[in-house]
């Protein structure tokens, strides 16, 4: 019981308020600073304009496929790949952040064009 009280209070106090942990696609909000903007990404976007998700699309790939996986991969390493190189501290999920409580900066276009 009190290992799970220590977790859950670890837990809030690490997050930042109006910004959910869970849609952090790339950084920590534990270097966050209070007024800094936030940027965010329409992850969907950025996949609908990789090679190898248009060859999912192309040849109707499906969830289960083995190609359509190894396809998945190379989108996510290429995603991961471009958040990093991008030169953003913290980017989070569009639909991750209270835009009332913070400043925030849609990256999503510049990040296709790091692709």
């Amino acid at each position: 019981m009190i290992h799970k009280l220590l977790l859950i209070s670890c837990l809030l106090l690490s997050s930042v308020k109006g910004i959910d942990n869970t849609k952090v696609r790339y950084g920590d909000t534990k270097n966050f600073v209070d007024g800094q903007t936030v940027h965010v990404v329409n992850s969907q976007k950025v996949y609908l304009e990789m090679t190898p998700y248009k060859t999912i699309i192309k040849e109707k790939l499906e969830k289960g496929q083995a190609r359509y996986a190894k396809l998945m991969r190379q989108c996510t390493t290429l995603y991961k790949a471009t958040l990093g190189k991008s030169g953003y501290s913290l980017i989070v999920e569009i639909d991750g952040v209270d835009k009332t409580l913070h400043k925030t900066e849609d990256v999503t276009k510049k990040l296709i064009g790091l692709l």
